[in-house]
């Protein structure tokens, strides 16, 4: 019964601080939502801007044009890096620095030959890449909370409606055992002290004859 006890103890114990994390991950959550909405406002802004810029140079500079962007760019290698918050993993991930990747700022493009669409859709292009990344790891970090917050609430309900009630009918069980083998101990006491005063008074009664 004493272990029982202690088991239920530390089992509201654990549900505590499953709360607590709980309430930790929504404040996190609530807090990184809100983020998210302003930078994927920035973000559509930019490629509102970007298509719109797009759709100007391929029409004043032709669709062979575009091709002159991919010059001198190769395929975007990407680091990830490992975090933690209230025993949630997840990842942030940022495009690896490479030398031999020209930025758009920097590419070869003479100035004398294309028109102001051209700088206009290169310094969008230029925004969006900086939006973008914070946009993919905020979506990534919400969706590990997230589910994580959802492993954690079913700790909480399989503690809060099976475990611990569960103890309480299991100790409940063993009080009434309990009880009911201290009322048998009880009446065979005073069964036994009944026969003991009688033979008692038997013995103690004189001999007439």
């Amino acid at each position: 019964m004493i272990q029982l006890r202690r088991h239920t103890e530390i089992v509201r114990f654990g549900k505590g601080l499953l709360e607590k994390k709980k309430d930790a991950l929504l404040r996190a959550i609530d807090e990184d939502r809100r983020r998210l909405q302003k930078i994927e406002k920035e973000l559509l802004a930019h490629l509102r801007k970007t298509a719109y810029s797009y759709g100007i140079v391929r029409m004043f500079e032709g669709p062979s044009f575009i091709k002159l962007f991919a010059i001198g760019r190769k395929s975007v290698s990407v680091r990830s890096e490992r975090y933690n918050l209230m025993g949630c993993t997840y990842y942030q991930y940022e495009p690896r620095k490479n030398r031999e990747n020209i930025p758009f700022e920097e590419a070869s493009l003479d100035p004398a030959l294309t028109s102001p669409y051209v700088d206009d859709l290169v310094e969008h292009l230029k925004g969006t890449e900086h939006l973008l990344w914070p946009y993919i790891n905020l979506k990534v970090k919400l969706k590990a909370l997230e589910k994580e917050l959802k492993r954690t609430m079913r700790k909480v309900n399989t503690l809060e409606h099976t475990v611990l009630p569960d103890l309480k009918s299991d100790m409940k069980r063993i009080g009434d055992i309990l009880d009911e083998r201290e009322r048998q101990e009880r009446f065979a006491f005073k069964k036994f002290s009944k026969r003991k005063n009688r033979v008692g008074r038997t013995l103690r009664k004189p001999d007439l004859r």
